[in-house]
């Protein structure tokens, strides 16, 4: 203790009568004496505090008045102590917190505390809870919850009395009438340091009634911020990729984001596993399901919550396609989830060994054995992404990620006797012996490349299942099969066996090339075209392409563009070589999302290149790509197309070619109908900035033009934005009038958003327009309900009269 601070306490000591001359007990003979003593230690130790000024450290200060409290043995004494640390306070209320905290900070401050020193304590705290500032109370009622926690389930009789002067110290603080403390700072206090209130952990009995009506008592206030029924509320995927506040959830927990310590229903605060579920499951998934847990799209961050969920989802498949006899609906549902699980798997935002591994816990839980269809599905699943995934993750890859799905295979095919050899004729051989390849992949080109990098013999050889014993034997008979033709599905099979050595998978690329895609000698006659067509007519077929791993699709097609496409684009001698058969294979690959995810970049520099060398045939087919072929362009990329192609139509020298002009209008309107609502609101504000899509809307695209502001007034209505409007919007619907003047409907500008209704009202087109469209429905009319007008003749001589001013032409 400070020199400074000695004066203060020994004076209290010595007017106390505690430093070794007197005892106070034999001083005080009665109450008059007690209050006199009282006075005299107050004044003494109020003086002293006069001279002193100020006091440094505090908690030094206190400590030894609050030693003296806790030894107090008799009343008297108590009582004076007591009243002067009031007196104390009252005179410095700065140290009203110290006092109290190193009170409910004293080791021997709990219930096994006589009743004397534990009631004169309660006391005490009421009066000095009056005095610090609510951040101070706060930090007090900290503690005092942290004293509740110590409290038993049953109180012992003789404490009763003790735990209600507690109770009324709570109480005093909890009550909001008092204005001790802000309601909502204690409603905080209580969540965090009672992590109670369950059923199968409920708060002590005596402080039940008291906390449970004082969190009841926020329970409006956490409907009105909370949105009713939200669990309930599903997000549309493919319009609501960028999801607003509504469904933002945690993303480890799959919880709404609660911060305010509420006592929110119980549907608000569960993981929300059937809403993020139904999300990923579904096509095109993927950027709605970044937004809902909070993670940038290129941020490569892996998210346990869509590995739980996958793994749900492909469990659940299992189960269903046991039920589905259908061959087709069973091929249909695994290729969706195929797609949905390598979307996930080339963002590298899961692992595949997570899923796996998850898969594994739950089937492993299972009272039985799992068997029929489902889990060749789930082998042929696996086996479409194993080597790409190795291809894509090779140095993060080690033993124990493969070692899972050696596990898993091990519970799935318990058979002690082993599977028939399928026929390879049926495309079902490929799903049949999907978990023999996969094995027989793992431990042929897996476990030897792992094994040389890791200590000798450190690594044995697993034995393969029973069940798949012919199956693994048959693979070993495919590697020294000829590969000169594609006679039945072995061919597909040995192919994803291959995995990324170019020697082995150069025999296969050849023989594929040959029969699908290259050039042969002989020409096809088409009558209909203007040249004729060499090489195979047809592509790869479905069922192929379905057979093919991941992997071998993405080397096909990779194979195809530097080989085919950048040779032979320039020459026109060159590509009217090419087969038709070579078109079609490439655009059905461009299907599947793990070929067009790596292609589109590629595509897209392509597409630049083509229409600055004004080059048409490859500009037509490319708009065919864009237009039926690829469905997941990101928006920049989109206004990036609609900004090259539009080009071509504002270039006369496509006038030639009205099927390239027709082809490229339905690339522009596909483009414009595939942005969706919140893309549109929030993302065509930057386009526009940047002058990108106002080179877009030309005088030769009055259509154009009016289906997209019809898309940008349904994104203002679906985004809830209507009656908001925003100076881009105005700017960009002048710019469009005064290139291609236009109106709308009154039907129509009733159910678009006010304001810009508003606007084309305040903002009608010229006079000799709207005559010049009166005319034409006038004359329209006239050609579609008159009875003289029957034939072509007559239509003829009618518009060929040199008094006739219709404005109605057909070319």
């Amino acid at each position: 203790m400070a020199n400074i601070e000695e004066p203060v306490y020994l004076a209290c000591r010595r007017a106390l009568g505690l430093d070794g001359s007197s005892e106070i007990s034999g001083l005080l003979s009665n109450v008059q004496d007690i209050e006199a003593l009282t006075e005299h230690v107050i004044n003494v130790v109020r003086t002293k505090m006069r001279e002193q000024n100020a006091i440094r450290d505090t908690t030094s200060f206190v400590r030894p008045f609050v030693e003296l409290f806790m030894d107090s043995t008799n009343a008297p004494r108590m009582y004076t102590i007591n009243k002067l640390l009031k007196k104390m306070v009252e005179f410095q209320p700065s140290l009203a917190k110290p006092f109290a905290e190193g009170l409910l900070q004293h080791s021997r401050m709990n219930f096994a505390l006589p009743a004397l020193i534990w009631n004169s304590a309660m006391d005490l705290l009421q009066f000095l809870v009056r005095f610090p500032d609510y951040k101070g109370i706060r930090d007090i009622f900290k503690q005092l919850l942290e004293k509740v926690q110590m409290l038993m389930s049953h109180t012992p009789l003789q404490d009763i009395e003790k735990v209600f002067k507690f109770y009324t110290l709570v109480a005093l603080i909890m009550n909001p009438d008092n204005n001790l403390q802000l309601s909502y700072f204690i409603q905080n206090e209580i969540k965090q340091t009672l992590p109670w209130g369950k059923p199968e952990n409920p708060y002590p009995p005596c402080f039940s009634s008291l906390i449970l009506k004082f969190i009841d008592s926020f329970r409006p206030t956490a409907q009105l911020v909370s949105i009713t029924g939200r669990d309930m509320l599903y997000p549309i995927v493919g319009y609501s990729n960028y999801a607003s506040i509504l469904w933002r959830l945690h993303y480890a927990k799959l919880k709404f984001h609660q911060t305010a310590p509420l006592p929110f229903d119980r549907a608000q605060v569960q993981p929300q596993t059937e809403l993020f579920c139904y999300v990923i499951k579904q096509l095109n998934s993927r950027d709605l399901a970044f937004s809902l847990v909070g993670i940038a799209r290129n941020v490569k961050q892996r998210i346990t919550a869509i590995e739980e969920s996958l793994a749900d989802l492909l469990i659940w498949n299992i189960f269903e396609t046991n039920k589905i006899q259908d061959f087709e609906g069973q091929l249909h549902l695994w290729t969706v989830t195929a797609h949905i699980v390598l979307v996930y798997v080339q963002n590298v935002c899961i692992a595949l060994s997570g899923i796996l591994n998850t898969i594994n816990i739950k089937v492993a839980s299972f009272p039985g054995t799992i068997y029929g269809i489902g889990r060749d599905w789930l082998m042929w699943l696996i086996g479409q992404m194993l080597c790409h995934v190795l291809n894509k993750n090779h140095v993060k890859s080690t033993w124990s990620d493969y070692l899972v799905l050696l596990d898993l295979i091990r519970i799935l095919y318990p058979d002690s006797q082993a599977l028939p050899e399928p026929d390879y004729r049926d495309f079902q051989s490929v799903v049949s012996i999907a978990a023999a390849s996969n094995w027989y992949f793992l431990t042929t080109r897996v476990i030897p490349v792992i094994a040389v990098s890791t200590q000798p013999n450190s690594l044995s050889q697993p034995q393969t299942p029973n069940a798949l014993y012919l199956h693994v034997e048959a693979l070993k008979l495919l590697e020294d099969r000829k590969l000169s033709s594609i006679d039945d599905y072995r061919f597909f099979i040995g192919w994803n066996l291959v995995g990324n050595d170019p020697k082995l998978n150069s025999p296969y690329m050849d023989t594929l090339f040959k029969v699908y895609i290259l050039n042969t000698s002989q020409s096809i006659p088409a009558s209909h075209m203007s040249h004729n067509v060499f090489g195979p007519s047809e592509g790869i077929p479905y069922r192929s392409l379905d057979a093919m791993s991941a992997h071998v699709k993405c080397l096909i097609a990779r194979q195809y563009y530097s080989d085919i496409i950048l040779k032979n684009l320039f020459n026109q001698t060159q590509w009217s070589m090419v087969s038709p058969g070579g078109v079609e294979s490439f655009a059905r690959l461009l299907a599947f999302p793990e070929v067009e995810q790596d292609r589109l970049k590629e595509l897209l520099n392509l597409a630049d290149t083509i229409i600055s060398k004004n080059w048409f045939l490859g500009a037509h087919l490319l708009a065919e790509l864009f237009t039926f072929r690829l469905h997941r362009i990101p928006t920049s990329i989109r206004a990036q197309l609609l900004q090259q192609f539009s080009s071509i139509l504002a270039s006369p020298s496509h006038a030639g070619h009205p099927q390239l002009h027709c082809a490229i209008q339905n690339l522009l309107l596909n483009l414009i109908l595939q942005f969706n609502c919140t893309d549109l609101y929030n993302q065509v504000p930057k386009l526009i900035d940047s002058k990108m899509l106002q080179s877009v809307f030309t005088k030769e695209s009055e259509e154009i033009n009016k289906v997209f502001i019809l898309c940008i007034a349904r994104s203002f209505i679906v985004t809830g934005s209507e009656s908001m409007p925003v100076p881009w919007c105005t700017d960009f619907l002048t710019h469009i009038m005064q290139i291609t003047p236009h109106g709308w409907s009154a039907s129509t500008l009733e159910t678009m958003p006010t304001f810009m209704a508003e606007w084309y009202r305040a903002h009608p087109i010229n006079d000799m327009y709207r005559d010049i469209r009166a005319r034409v429905d006038d004359d329209y009319k006239k050609l579609t309900n008159s009875a003289s007008l029957a034939n072509e003749q007559e239509i003829v001589k009618h518009f060929s009269q040199p008094s006739n001013t219709t404005c109605l032409w057909y070319v």
